[in-house]
């Protein structure tokens, strides 16, 4: 350990190549994700702690006219069949859920929901894969919860120049040693975001930064953190999320769990944890087959 800290801090050849063999691995697992997402369902659990947007019309007279309403937090838990899909202009993968329950009540079947997600991640139809996610956003979410699962796909080869990577150190991640870089965007289109469905689907664009986590020994990825934020002062935007991944029986990342803030001027708006469990890769037809871990 004590020689591994004198490698991250030597400068020039040593700690440049230890960075760029962490990148290579990085954009192999990036690509190894981007084959293998679209041929996998799993569960999502999903819980979320967000402010209740304020009611359009709530008449207050009296001494109550002069001080603003308090905040209202309201709490969601939606367990869904969940997948990824490739649509939009840029084919670009998406996260796609199918809920089976809302706080304890039973939405729809396991077993169609299954069916039902698999036959729209297959069918070459943007239009329905978009119906799908504006289907989610109607049990009562709050703010940025979706696309944080494919995080590791801003790292493919081709995305890579993209970002400056600078070593930081070593910590300690569940029982494994992990090396920690820090990246930073520095050019190109924007890599998050932000549609606020609220204000007549107004999208955000934002840079990002964050950390990469990778073991020790052999460079796997296993957290990639995210920090993004827009403008300054009562306007400004702050997304903040982490993901966590381990490595599926199909040889490929997958996400473990994801934990994101949302915060608008200094204040936070919303909190969303997300787990995932029992992924199983399906065959290309809409009918679902599983391919048994053995």
């Amino acid at each position: 350990m004590r020689a591994l800290t004198v490698l991250l801090l030597l400068p020039g050849l040593r700690a440049d190549e230890l960075t760029q063999k962490m990148t290579a691995r990085l954009s192999e697992e990036a690509e190894a994700f981007e084959r293998l997402a679209p041929q996998v369902l799993g569960q999502e659990t999903l819980h979320q702690r967000a402010l209740k947007p304020p009611s359009h019309f709530r008449p207050r007279v009296g001494a109550a006219a002069k001080t603003a309403p308090a905040a209202v937090w309201q709490e969601r838990n939606i367990l869904s069949e969940y997948g990824f899909a490739a649509f939009g202009t840029a084919q670009s993968l998406h996260e796609l859920r199918k809920v089976i329950s809302v706080d304890g009540r039973k939405i729809e079947d396991a077993g169609k929901a299954q069916d039902a997600l698999v036959k729209t991640i297959t069918a070459n139809d943007d239009v329905r894969k978009k119906q799908l996610l504006k289907q989610f956003e109607k049990y009562g979410l709050v703010g940025a919860v979706t696309d944080f699962g494919q995080l590791l796909l801003l790292f493919t080869r081709r995305e890579l120049e993209r970002y400056e990577f600078t070593a930081n150190g070593q910590r300690t991640f569940g029982d494994a040693v992990a090396l920690v870089f820090r990246y930073k965007q520095l050019d190109g289109p924007e890599a998050l975001t932000l549609i606020e469905a609220n204000k007549k689907d107004e999208a955000h664009r934002l840079h990002v930064e964050g950390e990469i986590w990778v073991r020790r020994n052999d460079l796997v990825p296993l957290r990639i953190t995210l920090d993004a934020s827009n403008l300054e002062g009562t306007t400004a935007i702050r997304e903040e999320a982490n993901v966590n991944y381990t490595l599926s029986p199909y040889g490929a990342l997958l996400p473990a769990q994801t934990e994101h803030r949302e915060l608008r001027a200094g204040n936070v708006t919303a909190e969303n944890k997300f787990t995932y469990a029992n992924f199983h890769k399906f065959g290309a037809s809409s009918d679902i087959k599983f391919e048994v871990e053995k």
